[in-house]
């Protein structure tokens, strides 16, 4: 990994045994600190154990983003284990959709690049499910590590990667954490290889001036979150619009939430001209 002043890198794990192939193969020091979750580190890299469900990710995802400062929009990734009908136990694969079960809300990673390991469809559930689709694979962190995830940074540096840890053949019951441990030791090199690609693609972005942007943080408050997505949003806008985006508004704008659902709303319905 290419050495940043700042963490460009974080990872993040529901189980102990998930985080340590990564924890030995980058050589992850814990944070001595008393975090409410376990937290390994090197001068690039974050990695955070959640605990097992959508809420404890999430909450590991918004105490991780808020702890340490990052570079804009930094790469991160779920790595964890899944089932699925009829998957071998111990692929890998990344996802290409993720749907949470419960809310029904659907998200989209997108992939830039190639030489990608086998995609597949994740829904997340609150419990662990055992009725096996032929169409996705189930877990229970990935639409919560995603939804929370885009707040902090862009959906191309946002991914999922799942080794199958159970399927009919091998129940849910067979899963063992020495088991876990080797079947992700067995793609790290893979995983490596994906990681440095986002990395190399994080780095690659240039974030061109966005004269607007200073302007309305200075009429509005906006959080940290809020203000990635201005950022993300005014990008757009100047990549499909030659105009100013506040020349076309009639009135001043009074909330940052106001400025943002009216920018969303007015980039989505740009044209596009090739």
């Amino acid at each position: 990994m290419q050495n940043q002043i700042a963490p460009n890198l974080f990872l993040y794990t529901a189980l102990e045994c998930e985080a340590k192939p990564l924890i030995n193969r980058f050589n992850l020091k814990k944070e001595c600190h008393n975090h409410p979750f376990s937290v390994y580190r090197n001068q690039n890299i974050i990695l955070t154990v959640s605990g097992v469900g959508k809420i404890a990710m999430a909450g590991a995802i918004g105490y991780t983003q808020a702890l340490f400062q990052t570079i804009q929009s930094p790469v991160l990734i779920n790595l964890g284990i899944a089932g699925h009908k009829y998957y071998a136990v111990g692929d890998i694969f990344l996802a290409t959709k993720i749907v949470d079960s419960d809310s029904g809300k659907r998200f989209y990673p997108q992939l830039i690049g190639n030489d990608w390991p086998k995609s597949t469809e994740i829904h997340s559930s609150s419990i662990p499910c055992t009725k096996y689709s032929t169409d996705y694979m189930n877990d229970m962190e990935a639409s919560a590590f995603y939804e929370t995830a885009i707040k902090f940074s862009s959906n191309e540096l946002i991914h999922s990667l799942k080794i199958v840890s159970d399927n009919e053949q091998s129940s849910i019951e067979k899963i063992r954490p020495k088991l876990v441990t080797q079947w992700i030791n067995h793609h790290s090199t893979q995983i490596e290889y994906l990681l440095n690609h986002w990395i190399s693609l994080q780095q690659s972005i240039t974030n061109p001036k966005l004269n607007e942007f200073d302007m309305i943080v200075s009429q509005c408050h906006f959080t940290v979150s809020s203000q990635i997505k201005l950022k993300s949003l005014l990008l757009r806008w100047q990549t499909l619009s030659t105009e100013r985006w506040l020349d076309t508004k009639e009135k001043k704008l009074c909330s940052s939430k106001e400025v943002l659902q009216k920018l969303e709303f007015d980039v989505n319905n740009l044209g596009v001209h090739l």
